[in-house]
This record gives C-alpha cells, sequence and structure tokens, in this order.
C-alpha cells in the first residue's frame, strides 16, 4: 500500500491538533492534582509508573510495530497470533510485579509500595486485553479517527482521576483513576474496527515472524526505558520523596514537545516511510525532506516560546510546595529539541526496516546517564542531575545520523540549520525578556555565583 503525500500532511495536521488539544487537558488536570495532592504522592507513584513502564518496555517484541510493518497484519490467523503474544506477555509480567512488590518497597523505603505495586499492575493485564485495532488503524493511516479516539481517552481518564482525587486526596486516587482509564481504553478499543474479532490463536509461523523482527525492538525497548527513565529510578534513591515529586512534574512538562514527536513519528512518518519501502530512497527522501522541515519550523518556534516561558507557567500555576520546578523546567526544555530531533530521525529508520539504529541510540544515551548522573549528581547535586538529562538526547542523535547516512537518508544539513534558528530565537527572546524587566528563565538556577566570577560579572551587566 502506497500512501499519498496529502494523506500525510492531513495525518501530521491531525496529530499535532489532536495533541494540542489532549496537551491542554493533561496540564489543566495535572494542574488541579497538583492543587489537591501533596508533591511526595506524586513522588511515589512517579516510582510506582516508572517501574511498570521498565518492565513492560523491556519486555517488549514489537506488536505494534508488527502490525504496522508486516505485510500480513490484515490475516486474522496474524493479529490474533499477536493479540495472544501480547495478552500472555502481560499477565506474565502482572505476575511479575506482584512477586516483586516487597523488594521494591523495602528498596526504596515505602512500605506502601508494596501494597500500590500490585494493584497498579493490574493495568497491565487490562492492556494485554486490549484489541490491536488501534494499530491496524495505525497502519491504514486512519489518522484522524485514531487521534479522536486518544482524545475521547485522555477525557475520561482525566476526568476519572480528578474525581477520585476530589472524592479522596491520596495516593489512592491516583492508583485507581490510572486502573479506571486502563479499563476504558480497553473497552473503547473493541469499537474502533468492529469486523476485527479476537481469539486466543498461536500460528506458530506467524509468531516466528513477530519474534524475528521483534528481536531489534527487543533490544532498543531495554535501552529506551533504561535510557529514559533511569534519571527518575536513580534520583529516587538519592532525593527525597517530595523533591522527586517536584522534579517529576517538571520531567512531565518539558517532555511534551519530545511526546508529541514520538507520536507523529510512530503515527505518521513510521507508516508513511513503511509504506513507500519499495520507493527508490532519493524520491523518498525528496518527498519527506518539505514535510519534515516544516514540522520542524513549527516545532522550534513553539519549543523556543516553552524555554522563554516555562517558569512564568509554574509561578502561575502552581502553589508553593512546587516552585522548585520553576528552575528545573527551562533546563529540561533545552534538552528537549535534541530529543525532538531524535525521535523524528529514529522513525525514519524504523521505518526503511533498521530498528538497530534507534536500539544503538538508546544504548549511547544511556552509557551517557550511566557516568553523568552518578559524577554530576555527587558534585552539584540536583542541578546537576538535571544538566545531564538535558544533554542525554544529544548524545543519543549522532548514532542514528550515523545511521540514516549510511541508508543514504540522512537530515543532517538540515537539522543543523534548525538547531541555529532554535538557539537564535530562544537567545532572542531571553533578551527581550532581560530587557523588559523579567529577567531570564533561568535566573533562580541553585548556584553559588561567587565561585563563578566571570559569569557573576555578566549577570550584573
Amino acid at each position: 500500500m502506497t500512501i499519498s503525500t496529502r494523506t500525510l500532511v492531513k495525518g501530521t495536521v491531525w496529530t499535532i491538533g489532536a495533541y494540542g488539544v489532549g496537551t491542554v487537558l493533561r496540564t489543566v488536570t495535572n494542574i488541579v492534582l497538583a492543587r489537591l495532592l501533596a508533591p511526595d504522592i506524586f513522588g511515589t507513584m512517579l516510582i510506582v509508573y516508572t517501574l511498570r513502564m521498565g518492565i513492560e518496555l523491556i519486555s517488549d517484541v514489537g506488536i505494534n510495530q508488527n502490525i504496522v510493518y508486516n505485510k500480513n497484519a490484515d490475516n486474522p490467523e496474524f493479529y490474533n497470533t499477536a493479540w495472544t503474544l501480547q495478552l500472555l506477555r502481560s499477565i506474565a509480567l502482572w505476575l511479575l510485579f506482584i512477586a516483586a512488590a516487597v523488594p521494591i518497597a523495602s528498596f526504596y523505603n515505602s512500605p506502601i509500595l508494596a501494597v500500590v505495586v500490585p494493584i497498579t499492575s493490574f493495568s497491565l493485564v487490562l492492556s494485554g486485553l486490549t484489541s490491536l485495532s488501534k494499530s491496524l488503524l495505525q497502519k491504514r493511516m486512519r489518522i484522524a479517527k485514531l487521534n479522536v479516539y486518544d482524545l475521547i481517552m485522555t477525557v475520561i481518564g482525566s476526568g476519572a482521576t480528578i474525581i477520585f482525587a476530589y472524592l479522596d486526596p491520596t495516593i489512592w486516587a491516583l492508583v485507581f483513576g490510572g486502573l479506571f482509564s486502563s479499563a476504558a481504553s480497553m473497552v473503547g478499543s473493541y469499537f474502533l474496527l468492529t469486523n476485527v474479532r479476537h481469539r486466543f490463536y498461536i500460528s506458530k509461523h506467524f509468531a516466528r515472524e513477530i519474534l524475528s523482527y521483534g528481536k531489534w525492538i527487543f533490544a532498543s525497548s531495554i535501552v529506551f526505558f533504561l535510557s529514559m527513565y533511569v534519571d527518575r529510578l536513580y534520583l529516587g534513591k538519592f532525593i527525597p520523596v517530595e523533591l522527586l515529586g517536584v522534579y517529576g512534574i517538571a520531567r512531565s512538562i518539558s517532555d511534551l514537545t519530545g511526546n508529541l514527536t514520538m507520536r507523529f513519528g510512530n503515527i505518521v512518518l513510521f507508516p508513511f516511510v513503511s509504506s513507500h519501502a519499495q520507493t527508490p530512497r532519493a524520491k523518498l527522501h525528496d518527498l519527506l525532506a518539505p514535510l519534515r522541515v516544516k514540522f520542524l519550523l513549527l516545532a522550534a518556534s513553539g519549543f523556543a516560546v516553552f524555554v522563554a516561558t516555562a517558569d512564568f507557567a509554574i509561578r502561575i500555576f502552581y502553589d508553593q510546595r512546587y516552585q522548585s520546578a520553576s528552575w528545573i523546567l527551562p533546563l529540561l526544555v533545552m534538552g528537549s529539541w535534541f530529543s525532538v530531533l531524535a525521535y523524528v530521525n529514529e522513525s525514519i529508520v524504523l521505518g526503511l526496516g533498521k530498528p538497530s539504529y534507534g536500539a544503538a541510540s538508546n544504548g549511547t544515551k544511556l552509557a551517557f546517564l550511566a557516568v553523568g548522573l552518578p559524577l554530576m549528581v555527587g558534585l552539584f547535586g540536583l542541578l546537576g542531575g538535571v544538566m545531564v538529562v538535558a544533554l542525554a538526547d544529544l548524545a543519543r542523535y549522532f548514532p542514528i545520523l550515523i545511521g540514516q547516512r549510511r541508508q543514504k537518508f540522512s537530515f543532517g544539513m538540515q537539522d543543523l540549520l534548525l538547531t541555529m534558528a532554535v538557539v537564535l530565537i530562544v537567545g532572542s527572546l531571553e533578551w527581550l525578556r532581560w530587557i523588559s524587566g523579567f529577567g531570564t528563565s533561568f535566573d533562580t538556577l541553585p548556584i553559588d555565583w561567587s565561585h563563578f566570577e566571570f559569569l557573576k560579572w555578566t549577570r550584573h551587566l
């Protein structure tokens, strides 16, 4: 199946629009929950969600990617085999979490985790029971329907969690809000494609195909999790849980641009490139380049405004308990530009059938974090850790660029020019803030300027 560039543009518009509305909903939900719940609740749940995401990604065999990439995806024998493998994996993961709950609680010295972890992780079983209709819609580039569905699920999940938090402002509001959201998503998925009927079935031939393609997804997912979430697990051991909750909120806000790009890559770029796998590389590159630069220019503009106003958002919408996020957020947002470039490029090489480059890039990022976090946290505390996290996706970018060059599908010059544009726009906006009397986004950094005489002098110009 070959997908037209018109479909690609339409899919991009739908994805950005739906994500924008969904982001507003999630942000409002986050602000309301921060008013209702204490920071230590967010810190505890950050550990739970990170561990759950980690185990889920570490065992990932690329069910969704298989559906999008494989030419037999519409065959009931294929998608039922995929669904059965998904369900078996989910049940196994839930049992693993039940067994690990007490050791996890002991490691983090948080007894409540022994109860919260098994209950929260039941959402894995609900995810395993979810229909593969979403993946089939993604393969068929039915992007409007897919985005509307996700938006509805966001509204349901956000509303339920706020209601739970209002009625019971404890950790159980987030636990049961998450379970309700997973259950709603599971039920709703069966109404997306009513002709897709799942049953427990395994074809040995298709199972081998799925696992063969998924071996690099499996490897990539392991290092992806560790590279994306090791900061939360590491900091959870070395900083107070209240501060971890504040860091988690700043991290979730800074991830907005990266998450949009990941969604654009998964829903639009990956299926598009995959559907044109037989097209000559030069022709496909020329088809993709104009849309890519338009998307990244739009992302760059929004990103620059995001950096220059991030601290204002924290001061306006969050109470005093969360004000430490006003210096954490601008640093993390700065680093998210490299996340944007890395996600776009990884989706492209995945569509070319080369998931190994994603695994290599995440491995490079993990090595950077493994060395940088202990060193910088030891020297500068949380500030050092935030600086390492902000720069980590720059390390991730280069292995993907090397892979693209090997595939003769590189956008290196385009990325360089766009990065220079981002630096120029951010610098201009920060200068406008400064001359207007509002300081800069980085004025509240916890730095002892007396140790940096030159920087101290420039701050008072």
